[in-house]
């Protein structure tokens, strides 16, 4: 039985993975930030997939000790890997160059950038007959918008990563792609208005959203023969919205009372001479 771990995986895209492997027979070992959530989503496959051999585990992606913890249960229990996704990110919202921290910064970039980078060397230890590594990225990875500078470059290093990943690992017979996802439905759809899904959909050329169903059939692609000459890629599941121009904001500072006071101290600075 081939054998996927996939991070961040209770609900949303990536329980929409964890189920699509599950359907077609894999060993399944998930992780959440909360250990009996993903224990509980293990129990759940199973009873719906009876042929499924699945593994619930707590970790957080920010903590490469948790990481590294994760890999080792997975080596305990199914001895082997064959596919790693890493799903779990940080989405930092709202983080601007002008109201970022320290801890901000490293809070998005270790769950995101960090947490990629050490999952791949972990998977890579139990690929001893190779392997595919997909990651799931963003269309923020080649775009940007006011407020999510650091997510913005957290999926931009993922891109880094997979290239190199591609040309260090492809002679050890492992794989290393990255999914542009973007206009994704979540369980955070649930509260918008008809009017609200409508004016989202007209945003983007394709008029509809990508489902967790729709990301988790090109990681079953990408984790497949039918993909074994494909590596290093970045490719879109996204409606389209990564080729779009997209409106600009020129209001979004107001959105946060903390860029006012940044933009009020950089007032202060005009016309100064060093």
């Amino acid at each position: 039985m081939k054998t996927l771990l996939v991070t961040g995986a209770v609900r949303n895209t990536g329980l929409a993975i964890a189920r699509r492997f599950a359907a077609d027979g894999w060993g399944v070992a998930l992780t959440s930030r909360d250990a009996a959530a993903a224990q509980a989503t293990a129990k759940a496959l199973k009873a719906e997939f009876p042929q499924c051999e699945a593994l619930g585990i707590g970790m957080d992606p920010a903590k490469v000790a948790d990481i590294r913890a994760a890999f080792a249960a997975v080596r305990e229990r199914f001895g082997r890997l064959d596919a790693y996704v890493n799903n779990a990110a940080n989405l930092g919202v709202g983080y601007s160059v002008l109201n970022s921290t320290e801890a901000d910064w490293d809070a998005v970039m270790n769950a995101n950038a960090r947490a990629a980078f050490f999952g791949a060397q972990e998977a890579v230890r139990l690929m001893a007959k190779g392997g595919s590594l997909v990651f799931i990225s963003s269309c923020h990875a080649k775009k940007a918008m006011p407020a999510r500078i650091l997510y913005t470059a957290s999926k931009a290093a993922v891109g880094g990563i997979v290239r190199s990943l591609a040309v260090e690992l492809g002679p050890l017979g492992i794989r290393a792609n990255a999914i542009l996802a973007g206009a994704i439905r979540t369980d955070r759809w649930d509260g918008f208005s008809d009017d609200e899904v409508a004016k989202r959909r007209a945003r983007w050329p394709i008029g509809r959203e990508t489902t967790g169903d729709q990301i988790a059939a090109m990681c079953a692609f990408l984790c497949s023969d039918a993909a074994a000459t494909i590596t290093g890629a970045e490719i879109p599941v996204d409606s389209g919205i990564g080729v779009c121009l997209l409106a600009n904001n020129p209001h979004w500072m107001e959105s946060d009372p903390d860029n006012a006071k940044y933009l009020e101290a950089t007032k202060n600075t005009k016309g100064t001479k060093e």
